[in-house]
Order: structure tokens, then sequence, then C-alpha cells
């Protein structure tokens, strides 16, 4: 899944930002050459089964691909605006 739309999966990378706390995460990096990296990443309620997960792969692995492709379809000089902050507005 990652290669085909430019992610890496991080594997060990624990964040803990969901207000969710019995989910499970996946995160994924994308990357353009200007340097800007996304985070982004997929979240599956603890008390699934692994066939819920398989049946919702589709589903996941789409809006996954959706918000690679919006990072990738931003132009450098936004991903700059994005990793400056308000900094780049002064």
């Amino acid at each position: 899944m990652g290669a085909d739309a430019g992610l890496t999966p991080l594997r060990g990378f624990k964040l803990d930002l969901s207000a969710n706390p019995d989910f499970r995460k996946v995160f994924f990096s994308a990357s353009c050459d200007c340097g800007t990296a996304a985070l982004l990443s997929v979240e599956v309620a603890g008390d699934k089964t692994l066939e819920d997960v398989r049946e919702a792969l589709p589903s996941l692995t789409e809006g996954l691909h959706g918000k690679a492709r919006s990072f990738y379809d931003m132009s450098c000089a936004a991903h700059q605006k994005i990793r400056m902050g308000s900094v780049a507005d002064r």
C-alpha cells in the first residue's frame, strides 16, 4: 500500500493525540522533495476483530491515499507555509 501512494510506514512510532485512547494507530510519512513531510495515520477501534479490519481495509486505504494526494497536490510554497507556520506570514 505504501509505495504506490508515496507513503512510508513508521514502525514503532507511537504518538497518542487521539481523543480515543483505545484505538490502534498506524502512522505513515509522506515526503516532498522540498523537505516537508506529513504525518498521516489510520485509527482502528481496539475492539475490532481482524475480520472487521479486513472488511474496512478498502475504505481505510482510500482515506489514507486521499490524505496523501492532498499533501502531494500542494505546492512547495504551501508546504513551506505549513512548515514555517505564522512565521512565514511576517
